[in-house]
C-alpha cells in the first residue's frame, strides 16, 4: 500500500511541474507581447507628442510643374485611389521588413502627416484614399495616428483599414469588428492582397477573407483587392454574392479578364496606377527586387513619351468603353515613393495619360469615378 501512496504523490508531483512549467511558458508569452505593445505605444506616442503630428507643420512644397513639353495636359483636381501609408511603429516596420518586405516605411519627423498631406496638395490630389495597417501589436497606436490624421485633415483622407499578409499579425474578426464600429472614418478595407513575390499568398475565398468581405458589407466598406491572375472564377463569386458592395480592384496581371468583370458588374472599378506609372520595376531584374528611385526617375525622363504612348495605346479605348468605372492612383508605398522628385514625375505622367481620353471622360478618371464609389 504504501508504495501505491508514494506512486501517486510522485504523479501529482510530476504533473504539478508539467503545469507549473506550462503556464511559465503562457506568462512569459503574455508578458513578451505585452511588453513589445507597451514599447510600441511609447514610441508611437513619442512621434504623436514630437513634431511628427502633434504640432500642425507649414506647407512649404511649391505645386508641381510640369518639366516636360506636352501638346495636351490635365490641369483639373485629382483623387488617388492607392496609396500605402506608412505605419505608427518602427518595431511594426521592422517585423515586416525581416518577414520578406523590401520596405515598409514608419512616421518619422521627415515622413510625418504633415509633410505627406502637403505632399499631395502640391499635385493637386484633393483626396487620397489610404491604406492603413492596423497589426495586433500596434492597434492602439496605429488607431491613435489615424485619428489625428482625420482630426486635421478630414476629407483630404478616405481611410482604409488594411490587413496584412502575415496572419499572426492580424487582429481576430471580432476585434476587426470592434475597430470599425468604433472608428467611423474607415470609408474601405484594403489593400487586401493575394499577388505577393515576397511572402507567401493566401486564398482569396479563405475563411478569414470570407469574414471580412462580410464585416465590409455590415459596415458599408469598399473592398480593394489585388487579385492573382488565376482569381477570375473567385472575383465573380465575391461580386456576386456581395452585389451591394464596391470592389476597387487592381493588378498588373488580371489585364486579360477585368473588361469582362467591369461589363458584368457595375460594383467592380479598376484602379490604374503602378502597372502604368512603374514604380516597382520594368524589366526582369525587378522581379526580385524593386527599381530605385534613380533607377525609376532615369527610366521616365528617357522614356516619357513612349511609356506615355504605349499605355494610352492598351488602356484608352477600355477607359472609354467602361468610362464609370476606372480611377486614377499611385500605389505608393516605399519610402522614396513620397520624395518629391517622384511624386511630381507621378502627377506629370498622370496629367499627361488623363489629357490623351475623350474629354468627356478625362474628370471621371482623375476623380468623379472615385468619389462616386463612395458615395453609393
Amino acid at each position: 500500500m504504501k508504495w501505491v501512496i508514494l506512486l501517486i504523490s510522485l504523479l501529482l508531483v510530476l504533473t504539478a511541474c508539467s503545469t507549473i512549467e506550462k503556464e511559465k511558458e503562457r506568462l512569459t508569452e503574455e508578458i513578451t507581447e505585452k511588453e513589445i505593445a507597451r514599447i510600441t505605444e511609447e514610441k508611437t506616442r513619442e512621434i504623436i507628442g514630437g513634431t511628427s503630428i502633434s504640432k500642425q507643420q507649414p506647407c512649404t512644397i511649391e505645386k508641381t510643374i510640369p518639366k516636360l513639353s506636352h501638346a495636351k495636359y490635365y490641369t483639373g483636381p485629382l483623387i488617388d485611389t492607392h496609396v500605402h501609408m506608412p505605419v505608427s511603429s518602427k518595431i511594426v516596420s521592422t517585423v515586416a521588413i525581416q518577414s520578406g518586405f523590401e520596405d515598409m516605411p514608419a512616421y518619422n519627423d521627415k515622413l510625418n502627416i504633415d509633410y505627406l498631406t502637403c505632399l499631395f496638395e502640391s499635385e493637386g490630389i484633393i483626396q487620397t484614399f489610404g491604406f492603413h495597417i492596423v497589426p495586433n501589436l500596434a492597434i492602439e497606436s496605429s488607431l491613435s495616428t489615424i485619428q489625428v490624421l482625420n482630426e486635421r485633415y478630414g476629407d483630404k483622407y478616405a481611410h482604409f483599414y488594411m490587413p496584412t499578409q502575415l496572419g499572426s499579425l492580424n487582429p481576430d474578426p471580432e476585434k476587426v469588428d470592434e475597430i470599425l464600429t468604433n472608428n467611423p472614418f474607415f470609408k474601405g478595407y484594403g489593400e487586401v492582397k493575394f499577388d505577393f513575390n515576397e511572402i507567401g499568398n493566401e486564398g482569396i475565398e479563405d475563411p478569414q477573407y470570407l469574414e471580412a468581405y462580410s464585416l465590409a458589407d455590415k459596415h458599408n466598406l469598399v473592398i480593394m483587392m489585388h487579385p492573382a491572375s488565376n482569381h477570375k472564377s473567385a472575383v465573380m463569386r465575391l461580386l456576386n454574392k456581395h452585389p451591394n458592395t464596391n470592389f476597387l480592384f487592381h493588378s498588373g496581371n488580371i489585364e486579360g479578364w477585368i473588361a469582362e468583370v467591369l461589363e458584368n458588374h457595375k460594383n467592380a472599378y479598376y484602379s490604374l496606377d503602378a502597372n502604368v506609372a512603374p514604380l516597382f520595376g520594368w524589366a526582369s531584374q525587378h522581379d526580385l527586387a524593386s527599381a530605385t528611385k534613380q533607377e525609376f526617375m532615369e527610366y521616365m525622363n528617357n522614356n516619357f513619351n513612349n511609356i506615355l504612348q504605349e499605355e494610352v495605346r492598351q488602356w484608352k479605348p477600355l477607359i472609354e468603353e467602361y468610362p464609370n468605372q476606372f480611377t486614377w492612383g499611385t500605389d505608393r508605398w516605399y519610402t522614396w515613393h513620397f520624395d518629391e522628385d517622384v511624386g511630381a514625375m507621378l502627377e506629370e505622367f498622370g496629367r499627361s495619360f488623363i489629357a490623351e481620353l475623350d474629354p468627356e471622360v478625362q474628370e471621371k478618371f482623375a476623380y468623379k469615378n472615385a468619389q462616386k464609389m463612395m458615395e453609393e
